[in-house]
């Protein structure tokens, strides 16, 4: 539903460290009208211009602070609102040329009131996604996570 509102149209660009370009940013938005604490961020794919990124080359920084994935899991006092843009960085030497570039972006967070594993079968009522028919899974996110919100932004430097 607020998925369209994922990807972030301003200040996709590129960065740079000592004047020399180490990657790019763009903002994004939680799609989860409640946020949620980044510890129950489980996953996140991230694709531009048909390259995947790996999650070991970024960071999301949230309310300030700047977490590695890693990190993320073990975060259980910071929380991403609904509505605040987050900042992901990808490191990738030499970052995007000027232009027009397609961001994709998926999102797999785990809610609070619905169980992430089951073994015992005791919630299997409970949808955790939809697969590209539309057919309901449940427990782990699916791989490879869909890629929920689709942009084509230019980015100027």
């Amino acid at each position: 539903m607020y998925e369209k509102y994922m990807i972030c149209t301003q200040d996709f660009c590129n960065v740079a460290q000592h004047e020399q370009v180490t990657g790019f940013q763009v903002k994004i938005r939680i799609n989860y009208y409640r946020g949620c604490y980044l510890s129950m961020i489980d996953t996140l794919r991230l694709v531009v211009d048909g390259q995947e990124f790996p999650a070991s080359a970024m960071t999301l920084s949230v309310s300030g602070r700047t977490y590695t994935f890693d990190q993320l899991g073990k975060e259980t006092k910071a929380r991403w609102f609904f509505g605040d843009p987050a900042t992901l960085t990808v490191a990738k030497a030499g970052g995007l040329k000027p232009g027009l570039h397609t961001v994709e972006l998926g999102l797999f967070i785990r809610n609070s009131y619905i169980p992430r594993l089951d073994p015992e079968k005791l919630y299997d009522f409970f949808p955790i996604h939809l697969g590209p028919n539309g057919e309901t899974h449940y427990g782990e996110p699916p791989s490879p996570l869909p890629l929920a919100a689709k942009k084509k932004m230019t980015l100027v430097q």
